[in-house]
């Protein structure tokens, strides 16, 4: 049993919360040889047992049993099966000694009763549309897999000449404009890559394509990257890519409850009224259904670079190849289930930290989202045992298994409209891990004030085959000498957290050759063979998602650097002006958001030393107004308007693109004026984040003076 006792004595933090430091000067906002960032150095050395407790305890074979559970079924979301999973989910955290409860949200969930995709001329083929059944493996004959389709297609019934689009995305449009080929009433045919699908779906729409088909080339993900399913990890032939087409960069959550919560009673707009759904159908293909479509085509031969995979060289059409879509689905309302689990804090029990991760999944979904789901409960596991033992930690730690995130992240953004007074309240950060591994290269996106903690807390676990940190085997990799990590976009559970509420997030994982993505073939199997076979990368995640966690629920200061924040965005606003150099607006008004940054910067850093020199001169310092001053920094960036052409994302610094949907647009504003060569907006967005950063600084300038 390891016990941790915080009391005047040790590390001068008393019942009422404030600080008295006599001891070596010690930078709360920096990591030292043997401090830890936010900690004293007594509470660095009690934190520092802690943490090794909790690595002792996790277990790669836990982790491998509860991924095979969690996989033996196939799981949509809505489904019964899927409830089972949250059940199960809710029964674990039960056992694990925390409090579990489960909220249900009635959402907009579209089932497929037929997906045709049919070549008519200038031969006949018919798609196939579901994976193969394997000799071997049981779960290929599993009769509730769903087919391939795309959420939230509208139905559909089409025929009309095919054309080769690339990826789908505006540049490619403009390039077959030049070359004289239009899409308009007919039939686009893109590869995946590049973009969100649900981009595609947009972009194919407004360029006048009745329909669209999305397919999985060899070239991105199949027997071009290697040795595909069953004797290697890359897509083979058969395997389809499901997905929603849902415009998660409009907004998230149920398309019918845009901006408030799904709950049973609540007000729902009809399908009709959605502003965040495609206007034509939509299908996916596996490369094996697509070949005979692409090889049918005449035309131009494709730009080179559209060139895919296929043993033929592709051509752009229209024609002659004419295809028959026809999209009908089931459009419900269905139930979902959050299961959310708490370790009560003993000393701020209204301070929460977020662990979050989806359950459900398009079939079997072993990495995508198991991996993740095996270690939260790892996490949960382990920590539960050192509580019962004695040692909680000093803040909330929240566990949250979301429902529907791949839908269009439903479950996650119903429970944070639904509690989102609460959580600006209590929420300190928000810790994400969709796919904890697919391989062994770590990842991660945060808001800058958290990057330097992510490195400095991936310093603290061993990379299982090289035996060095997870830190410099990322930093060798990305062949630098400070790893970078992004920017938070959209795709994942963090995006409701950051763009609507402006809580601080993470979103991280490892990852590897993954070619069954959304998949039949993203299974146990798969799992054991490629991507994780002795499951110390599950571990790996779970010490560095418990590790985050426990550094937010322990620190003395909350470890937030809000001058490497302003750094980051002065080098942002220098891209955007590089970027946009033709723009006169871009030359002469940013040149106020530098300023503003650079004071920012110059605030955040007096603070930091201010805060050190007091702490050395024995100075009573309010930590407990200090931490909650800082855990609503973040929502200072947020405006509650939103974004003109998506309003339900508030974050005047961070939203997904507009053209990738996943991918972070910084000063998002700014940038949707630019693309509509509107400068008087962009003129109304400088003035915009202008406030936001004035804001920021006054409210440093207010912390330093507590």
């Amino acid at each position: 049993m390891i016990r941790r006792i915080k009391d005047n004595c040790q590390i001068g933090l008393h019942l009422r919360f404030i600080f008295y430091f006599t001891i070596t000067a010690f930078p709360l906002f920096a990591q030292t040889s043997s401090n830890l960032r936010g900690f004293t150095p007594a509470s660095s050395i009690a934190q520092k047992k802690y943490e090794a407790a909790f690595k002792a305890l996790t277990s790669p074979e836990i982790c491998r049993q509860e991924l095979r559970r969690l996989t033996e079924e196939p799981h949509l979301a809505g489904t019964e099966n899927s409830h089972k999973i949250a059940q199960y989910l809710y029964n674990k955290y039960r056992e694990y000694g925390l409090d579990a409860q489960i909220y249900e949200y009635e959402v907009y969930l579209p089932y497929p009763i037929e997906v045709r995709v049919e070549m008519i001329a200038p031969t006949h083929y018919l798609a196939i549309g579901k994976e193969e059944n394997w000799e071997w493996d049981k779960d290929s004959y599993e009769t509730n897999i769903a087919a391939g389709y795309s959420a939230y297609s509208p139905d559909g019934d089409v025929t009309a000449d095919l054309v080769y689009v690339n990826r789908g995305l505006p540049d490619d449009y403009q390039k077959l404009a030049e070359m004289g080929i239009s899409v308009k009433g007919k039939l686009a045919i893109a590869r995946y890559g590049g973009s969100y699908r649900g981009v595609k779906a947009k972009v194919a729409g407004e360029q006048g394509a009745i329909g669209l088909i999305i397919y999985s080339d060899p070239a991105d993900d199949g027997y071009m990257r290697g040795d595909v399913y069953p004797r290697g990890p890359w897509r083979s032939p058969d395997a389809i890519q499901r997905g929603t087409v849902k415009y998660i960069f409009q907004h998230a959550g149920d398309p019918l409850t845009p901006g408030w919560a799904s709950t049973k009673g609540a007000h729902r707009i009809p399908i009709a009224e959605a502003t965040d759904l495609p206007q034509i159908p939509v299908a996916p293909l596996a490369y094996r259904d697509a070949e005979p479509l692409l090889r049918a085509l005449a035309g131009p031969n494709v730009p080179e670079a559209w060139q895919g995979g296929l043993p033929f060289a592709y051509h752009i059409g229209p024609g002659p190849a004419k295809v028959h879509l026809k999209v009908r689905s089931e459009h419900k309302n269905r139930p979902i289930h959050n299961v959310i689990a708490k370790l009560e804090g003993v000393e701020n029990p209204d301070q929460w930290v977020i662990l979050g991760n989806h359950h459900d999944a398009w079939v079997y979904g072993a990495a995508d989202p198991s991996s993740g789901t095996a270690s939260l409960l790892e996490v949960a596991r382990c920590l539960g045992q050192l509580a019962q033992e004695g040692h909680r930690p000093q803040r909330t730690i929240v566990f949250a298994s979301w429902d529907a995130e791949e839908f269009g992240i439903l479950g996650s953004t119903e429970w944070v409209e639904d509690l989102k007074a609460e959580l600006q309240q209590k929420a300190i950060a928000y810790l994400n891990v969709d796919i904890a591994t697919t391989g062994q290269q770590f990842y991660a996106s945060a808001v800058p004030s958290l990057k330097p903690l992510v490195k400095e807390v991936t310093q603290a676990v061993m990379d299982p085959q090289t035996h060095q940190t997870v830190y410099e085997r990322w930093r060798q990799h990305q062949e630098k000498q400070v790893p970078w990590v992004g920017n938070l976009g959209s795709g994942s559970d963090h995006s409701p957290f950051i763009g609507h509420l402006g809580i601080p997030s993470i979103s991280m994982g490892f990852y590897g050759p993954y070619g069954v993505y959304h998949a039949m073939q993203d299974n146990f199997y798969w799992m054991e063979h490629f991507g994780d076979p002795t499951f110390r990368y599950h571990i790996a995640m779970t010490q560095i998602w418990g590790i985050l966690a426990l550094r937010f629920a322990d620190a003395d200061i909350l470890p937030f650097d809000y001058a490497a924040y302003a750094e980051e965005l002065l080098s942002h606003l220098k891209a955007l002006q590089n970027e946009n150099k033709h723009s006169t607006i871009t030359k002469d008004r940013p040149e106020r958001l530098r300023a503003l940054l650079r004071k920012w910067e110059k605030t955040a850093d007096a603070f930091h030393r201010n805060l050190t020199t007091r702490l050395e001169s024995g100075e009573f310092v309010e930590v407990e107004t200090i931490n909650r001053n800082l855990q609503g920094l973040e929502q200072i960036l947020i405006s509650e308007s939103g974004l003109p052409l998506r309003p339900w994302f508030k974050h005047l610094v961070y939203a997904p693109g507009l053209h990738n949907g996943y991918a972070a647009a910084v000063f998002p504003g700014i940038q949707d004026a630019l693309e509509m060569n509107d400068e008087a907006e962009v003129s109304i967005q400088v003035d915009r984040l202008a406030e936001a950063f004035q804001r920021m600084i006054e409210a440093l300038e207010q912390i330093m003076l507590k």
